[in-house]
């Protein structure tokens, strides 16, 4: 299991130069890759290594050897794409040779340019827990006018949850989360900041003027940062309830496709992804996992009987054509998206498990 502690350093002559020159190293790797058509570590070292030392004289050897190593992964992630190219404020990576961290005494050590240097950093209290954890990577970056560390510390796996219930979970854009113990989750608030900002930004941009110029800069990120802390406080509350797993849909390509200029841009500022990923680490932490399954015509099967129909949803009501039951179509959906959950956490030996039907709506 790995977590990611972010913390902020002031800007030293010596990291920027060596973020500097570290991504114009990454470059030449890539461009080399490119032209010699491989991705031989051994290969790019013996073309590269010596022109390289060369041309950077003060650059440490041993963050020659991992700007390499990134390029190749870059490569390799963008399937040799030849527009791969990183930014000249892009975050390098130390690994355990180049960097040591003590984050219960704040102290830093990295190889620069000038070479090993210590730096004092400061440790949030949050991140307390973290600090006899593993380090297995440090990156550090350029953002704005400060520099951006990253530590990536790792530990063992907690034990597993000891509960077989799984959670079914429907997400969508009149409801924001539709449990399958019968909990709503309304976007009310969502919806009425989301309002307010594309309000104001509209009030702004028509007016051009250097003053709503600069209201507009301080106002950028307030609205993701406001989605950012309703999905950890959601995700936290949900991963905390007592079951083993949750079940969600699979929407990867939700986004595709145009459906008219309102949905698109609801759709477009819908943030499922963010707040599946919250919910998956926070459950990690408790021995717990999210599971992904198809999100086909959950919607439209009744959860009692399992007649598929596309009649029997209408609007926000869902009536089965066949044993007729009725009940809100989000939370038909929940209840299909768990029972389909518990089909792939049990394996195939829970295909013949029966419908889920004993749950009533509250709230």
């Amino acid at each position: 299991m790995q977590r990611t502690v972010s913390l902020i350093l002031p800007r030293r002559k010596e990291l920027c130069v060596t973020i500097s020159n570290y991504n114009s190293i990454v470059n030449e790797h890539i461009s080399c890759c490119l032209k010699c058509k491989t991705l031989s570590k051994t290969k790019i070292h013996h073309l590269l290594y010596n022109k390289i030392r060369t041309k950077y004289p003060q650059f440490p050897s041993a963050l020659i050897q991992c700007a390499r190593d990134n390029a190749i992964e870059m490569l390799k992630g963008n399937k040799c794409n030849p527009n791969t190219k990183k930014r000249s404020d892009s975050s390098i990576r130390f690994d355990s040779r180049t960097s040591k961290v003590f984050m219960d005494s704040g102290e830093l050590q990295l190889t620069t340019v000038d070479g090993r240097n210590k730096y004092q950093i400061k440790v949030p209290e949050y991140f307390k827990k973290y600090f006899y954890w593993k380090v297995k990577i440090v990156t550090l970056g350029i953002e704005k006018k400060r520099l951006k560390l990253k530590i990536i510390v790792e530990n063992n796996n907690p034990k597993p949850f000891n509960n077989n219930e799984i959670l079914g979970i429907d997400l969508g854009l009149k409801e924001f989360a539709v449990l399958s113990d019968g909990h709503f989750v309304h976007p009310k608030e969502i919806n009425r900041i989301k309002r307010k900002y594309n309000h104001l930004r509209k009030e702004l941009q028509s007016k051009g003027t250097r003053s709503t110029k600069r209201k507009l800069k301080s106002l950028s990120g307030r609205e993701r940062r406001f989605m950012l802390g309703y999905n950890h406080l959601l995700a936290k509350r949900i991963a905390s309830l007592p079951y083993g797993a949750f079940a969600m849909e699979n929407l990867k390509y939700v986004k595709r496709g145009r459906k008219g200029k309102v949905f698109n841009r609801q759709r477009s500022n819908w943030t499922f992804f963010q707040f599946r990923e919250y919910l998956k680490y926070k459950a990690q932490e408790q021995g717990k996992q999210v599971i992904l399954v198809k999100p086909e015509f959950t919607s439209q099967e009744c959860s009692i009987c399992g007649h598929t129909s596309k009649k029997n949803r209408k609007k926000r009501v869902f009536h089965c054509r066949k044993c007729h039951y009725e009940c809100d179509a989000d939370f038909n959906a929940s209840k299909n998206i768990s029972r389909r959950g518990y089909k792939i956490f049990f394996g195939q030996a829970a295909v013949n498990q029966p419908y889920i039907s004993n749950y009533e709506i509250r709230g």
